[in-house]
């Protein structure tokens, strides 16, 4: 490992985190004020190029250090601050300022492949980015300023979210010197995530199980484009070949793999491989470092689902786990208020399992509960609620409890159209271009007539609270044998209003059908899982459409039958203690001031900068 060094005294406030958060940090710009007598604290910050790797993989890490005065007289812990998919360490020098300021030493670096990084992007492989966390932390362990729990062991922690959370949690996996870690709005398998498939029942008792990944998922094209754009590079548009991919600062071999995954619109074995080696999943057995783990409840990207896995397989070797849903994530947005009451669990977090300092968190489970037609944005903000644990994960927690809603509904017949258009929207993805020749292109949710089979239950006479992924059992048959749908969920008003619940849908891929219902075996869907009140009056109404814009859609023309099959829909249920409004103010705290804005921006997969080229290129509006 090799260093080069240029100190510089820094003692000013915290800055922000990255031009394009601004707007949204405004909102709540009441929490930015650091502790008067943290911010009186001289903190250096050393700017570092720091070798990583050896022969034609090493690389040159651009990293900045800050380091607290009096860490030179009294050794302090460090964490390690992880930024987002297309951003880099300014990215997230707020959140190190601010630590450094508490009293932590914290380093920030641009990943490889950005910014003033050399080399190429692998998205947080083991043996390039995961191998470049590792070398971080020996730089911790040669460190003076740094306490160390013995030679070459530094007690360090990491944050991160999205990218920076996946890093940090593979490297808690593939490093035990790694202390305590609080990952959040991220993966736990990529496959799952961008090519996900919720045919068949959750395997667990915990509220947002999903069906395991496997190869055939429906792939989450959008979202793909804009990982592609991030890195430089261009995916290939439905119908062109695997060599017009673009490969930007991507590494060959996952240029290659990325190529002819888009344009066979299908998961490769070669792509599989490779997402399969950068995902939690693979190491969760390995982590012991305690995990706070905070995921969006309006994350179209990585929904609860993903957070659930990485709660049960780490919680499975007796590690402590800790969860937090929150209103926002990738393409939702987060209330002030439940930005604000994420901070304290923040803060006695990482004080105990770093600086020993406070009383042992507890094991408590919060999440947003939105009613209605409720969103961050308008309607009736959530209240945040509390559960003793998040259910399931052993260690006493019991399972959670579900109940079965009666739904009603005749067979319908859906149609999905030759080239996959015109297409349904649920929620696109920030920074995607709308097609304005497209009349269904518009920012709010809209089906389209005669592609979505709807059942619905009778208006509720008392307050319905779904905490969780809802399960229902359908036939299905198909004109081609084999089908693509998008499960839904929509709270309906005493006015006939229905709002589809926080954009999210749950892609389903089914082969191996009948041609009609009469030959059709039942099949069971898990829906998106949510955190929701449908207040007294309301209905909940299922829906299964045949399009959605976001995803790779079938080509050719073809029609469903669909039917309900039990004639009830399975849903999770909490019974929680109000904490406080998600709207309004919450109580003063210390340390993750910046830290709590962090996870309101979850700065994501391309800093949200990135804008698509589709139009350019002249791809389907539903790409």
């Amino acid at each position: 490992m090799g260093v080069r060094s240029a100190t510089s005294p820094h003692t000013g406030p915290a800055r922000v985190l990255a031009t394009l958060a601004v707007a949204l940090i405004l909102s709540a710009s009441g929490v930015w004020a650091p502790d008067p007598a943290a911010a009186a604290a001289g903190v250096t910050e050393t700017e570092m190029r720091v070798t990583s790797g050896s022969g034609a993989d090493a690389v040159e890490l651009d990293t900045t250090l800050f380091i607290p005065d009096n860490a030179e007289s009294e050794p302090a812990p460090a964490i390690i601050v992880a930024h987002g998919f297309g951003g880099g360490k300014n990215s997230v020098q707020g959140v190190a300022s601010k630590l450094a300021q508490n009293g932590y030493v914290a380093l920030t670096y641009t990943a490889r492949g950005f910014g003033e990084s050399t080399g190429k992007i692998s998205i947080d492989a083991p043996d390039y980015e995961i191998a470049d966390a590792r070398t971080m932390i020996d730089l911790l362990a040669d460190r003076p300023e740094v306490l160390q729990d013995s030679e070459g062991d530094p007690r360090v922690g990491m944050y991160g979210r999205s990218y920076g959370g996946a890093l940090a949690l593979l490297t808690a996996g593939y490093d035990d010197r790694v202390d305590v870690i609080s990952p959040g709005s991220t993966w736990n398998s990529l496959v799952s995530a961008m090519f996900p498939n919720d045919a068949g029942a959750p395997p667990a008792l915990t509220p947002a199980a999903d069906p395991p990944p496997s190869g055939n998922g429906v792939f989450k094209r959008s979202w793909a484009e804009i990982f592609v754009d991030a890195g430089g590079g261009v995916l290939p548009a439905p119908g062109e070949p695997a060599s017009s991919m673009e490969c930007g600062n991507f590494r060959a071999e996952l240029c290659s793999a990325l190529g002819e995954s888009a344009a066979e619109g299908a998961l490769t074995p070669e792509l599989q491989q490779l997402m399969e080696a950068s995902s939690p999943a693979s190491v969760l057995d390995r982590i012991t470092a305690p995990t706070l783990l905070v995921q969006g409840e309006g994350d179209t990207l990585f929904p609860l689902s993903e957070a659930d896995a990485n709660a049960r397989g780490i919680a499975a070797n007796g590690t402590p786990v800790k969860m937090i849903w929150y209103s926002g994530g990738h393409g939702g947005q987060t209330t002030k208020g439940d930005t604000r009451l994420q901070l304290e669990e923040l803060s006695a977090w990482f004080d105990y399992y770093l600086r020993g300092e406070g009383d042992q968190p507890d094991n408590n489970f919060t999440y947003s509960l939105f009613q209605g037609d409720g969103t961050a944005r308008s309607g009736t903000p959530p209240v945040q609620e509390s559960v003793d644990a998040y259910p399931g994960l052993g260690g006493g927690a019991a399972g959670v409890a579900r109940t079965d809603i009666a739904l009603t509904g005749d067979p319908q017949d859906i149609l999905s159209p030759s080239g996959g258009t015109p297409a349904a929207l649920s929620a696109l993805p920030p920074g995607l271009e709308l097609d304005e020749e497209n009349p269904q292109s518009d920012e709010n949710p809209m089906d389209i007539p005669g592609q979505t089979a709807v059942f619905e239950s009778a208006a509720f006479e008392s307050d319905m609270q779904v905490l969780g992924a809802p399960v229902i059992d359908v036939q299905i048959a198909s004109s081609t044998g084999d089908a693509v749908v998008f499960g839904k969920v929509y709270d309906v008003g005493p006015d006939g209003t229905a709002s589809l619940l926080r954009g999210l849908v749950a892609p389903i891929r089914l082969t191996g059908l009948a041609e009609s219902l009469d030959s059709a075996d039942p099949v069971t869907l898990t829906l998106p899982a949510i955190a929701h009140v449908f207040p007294a009056g309301h209905r909940m109404q299922v829906a299964l459409a045949s399009t959605d814009q976001v995803y790779e859609l079938p080509t050719d023309e073809r029609t469903y039958q669909v039917m309900l099959s039990s004639g009830t829909v399975g849903v999770p249920q909490g019974d929680g203690v109000v904490v406080a409004s998600s709207g309004k103010g919450a109580p003063p705290v210390r340390l993750f001031i910046i830290i709590g804005v962090a996870v309101l921006v979850v700065i994501a997969i391309a800093a949200g900068i990135v804008t698509l080229r589709r139009k350019r290129r002249g791809t389907p509006s539903w790409s």
